[in-house]
């Protein structure tokens, strides 16, 4: 991973995580549309005090500022959009914004989250039991569903404008499509039309081609290491399948 200086008109930024996280992916991806200087520590997750002194949960990731640590993706976003001059990632507007913010709560809750559930058995070498399978699939699907009436994308989510939404969206489909697919040999793109080509018009922007570079490799590592059910072809083969 490759460092950027810092810019001291916001303070020092460094963003801790590890390349396999999608929510480390995403901070890293948005860091990179707002133009931001900042530098990469790569950090796994603990619990041990001096961890949780910066991350509360332990998670990744965190971001230290010139002023403190804050933890938490969607807080990190919101700090980002609030202290990094650069092009906007929110649209304008009240409510343009507020619909942005829902879709990324619908995708954390409502299909990332189910979804993570299925990890297990799809990339950590576990087995998933068949009440799991079968209580995911309904929840994802009705997220999908909703989604299908509050996106269209074109072509972005919300219209011509790349949001935070699109770069949240984008790295937590891009896992959860594999364990969809792994799970169901169904694709989790065919709920929203248009979702297919706005995944590869994301995978295609300088930002992603720059995190996925490190993501790639990092995965197969994991896989590996987790003796993982999951072989990683290249996704846009699986899911136009």
């Amino acid at each position: 991973m490759t460092d950027i200086s810092f810019d001291p008109a916001y303070g020092a930024l460094a963003l801790h995580g590890y390349p396999v996280s999608n929510y480390f992916n995403a901070a890293r991806a948005a860091l990179i549309e707002k133009g931001a200087a900042f530098t990469i520590v790569p950090t796994r997750a603990a619990q041990d005090e001096a961890f949780l002194a910066h991350s509360a949960m332990g998670k990744i990731p965190y971001l230290r500022t010139g002023q403190g640590c804050i933890a938490e993706t969607v807080a990190i976003l919101e700090y980002i959009e609030e202290v990094v001059p650069g092009v906007p990632l929110y649209p304008a507007g009240a409510l343009a914004r507020a619909r942005a913010r829902q879709i990324i709560n619908i995708v954390q809750l409502y299909v990332e989250t189910p979804l993570r559930s299925l990890y297990p058995g799809a990339f950590m070498g576990g087995v998933n039991a068949p009440e799991t399978i079968a209580a995911v699939r309904p929840v994802v699907y009705r997220g999908m569903r909703a989604l299908s009436q509050l996106v269209t994308p074109a072509p972005f989510l919300l219209g011509g404008q790349l949001t935070y939404a699109d770069i949240f969206a984008f790295y937590h489909f891009d896992l959860g499509a594999r364990a969809m697919r792994f799970t169901y040999g169904a694709s989790l793109f065919d709920a929203v039309p248009g979702l297919h080509d706005w995944f590869d018009i994301m995978a295609a922007r300088p930002s992603t081609r720059t995190v996925l570079a490190d993501f790639h490799p990092a995965f197969a590592a994991y896989l590996r290491d987790k003796g993982a059910a999951w072989l990683e072809p290249e996704l846009k083969e699986t899911t136009h399948a």
